[in-house]
C-alpha cells in the first residue's frame, strides 16, 4: 500500500487530523496536485510530482483503501515526533492538550532501559572518561576489584589507543541491529566483532565491547 509523509502544509488543516483528512480527499477525488501538496517539502524534493503521480495512477487500488483508510482516522490519541541529534540519539516528543511534551526522562543521559540506549550511554561515557558512569556497565559478576581509578589507569595507559579505536567502532555502529534474546542481546558490527549484552534488573550492562 501507497504511504508517504504528511505535514501541515498549507494543502491541509493546522491539525494532525485535518492534514491527513486533506490528504485523504485528494486521493480520493484523484487530485493528485493537491495530495502532493500535503506531503512533506522533504519528500518533494526527493520525489518529483511526476513520479508521484505515475506511482498513484499504477496502483489506484491500493490508493483507494488508503483513502478510506485515512478518512477513518479520528483526532490521534498519541501524537508523536522525533527530534534527531547530531549523536545519532533523538529526543521523542507527544502532543499533549495541544502542546507538544518531551517524552521519557530527557535528562537521562546514560539510559540502560534497553540495549540500544545502554550501548549510546556506554560510548558516551567513554567518550567523557566517566569511569564511574562505566562501572554501571559492568555486570555485577564481572565487578569484583574494579574500581575508577583501576579503569582509568588501564584504558588510558598502554590501552588507550586500542580502547579509543574500539569507541570510534563502536560509534559508527550504533544502529546495526541488534538481536535479543530473553535477558541476552548481540550486536554484530564489523567483520568479526560483536557486543555482548545482559539485563540486571531494569539495566541492561555490557559484557563484552568487542
Amino acid at each position: 500500500m501507497f504511504a508517504a509523509p504528511v505535514s501541515g502544509c498549507p494543502g491541509g488543516a493546522g491539525t494532525p487530523r485535518g492534514t491527513v483528512q486533506a490528504f485523504s480527499s485528494a486521493l480520493e477525488a484523484e487530485d493528485w496536485e493537491r495530495a502532493y501538496a500535503n506531503l512533506s517539502e522533504t519528500y518533494r524534493r526527493r520525489v518529483p510530482f511526476a513520479e508521484f503521480e505515475r506511482y498513484v495512477r499504477a496502483h489506484p487500488e491500493e490508493v483507494r483503501e488508503l483513502a478510506v483508510s485515512m478518512s477513518e482516522v479520528n483526532e490521534a490519541d498519541s501524537i508523536t515526533a522525533t527530534v534527531p541529534f547530531d549523536d545519532g540519539d533523538a529526543l521523542l516528543l507527544k502532543l499533549e492538550d495541544g502542546r507538544w511534551r518531551v517524552v521519557g526522562n530527557a535528562v537521562d543521559f546514560y539510559d540502560q532501559s534497553s540495549p540500544r540506549a545502554a550501548l549510546r550511554s556506554f560510548v558516551r561515557a567513554m567518550e567523557r572518561r566517566r569511569y564511574d558512569v562505566v562501572l554501571r556497565f559492568v555486570p555485577d559478576g564481572d565487578r569484583e576489584g574494579m574500581t575508577t581509578d583501576h579503569m582509568q589507569r588501564a584504558w588510558e595507559g598502554d590501552s588507550r589507543e586500542e580502547v579509543e579505536r574500539l569507541v570510534v567502532a563502536l560509534r559508527e555502529n550504533l544502529n546495526r541491529p541488534i538481536e535479543i534474546v530473553g535477558d541476552r542481546a548481540t550486536m554484530a558490527y564489523g567483520e568479526s566483532q560483536a557486543v555482548q549484552f545482559v539485563l540486571e534488573g531494569d539495566a541492561w550492562k555490557i559484557e563484552d565491547p568487542d
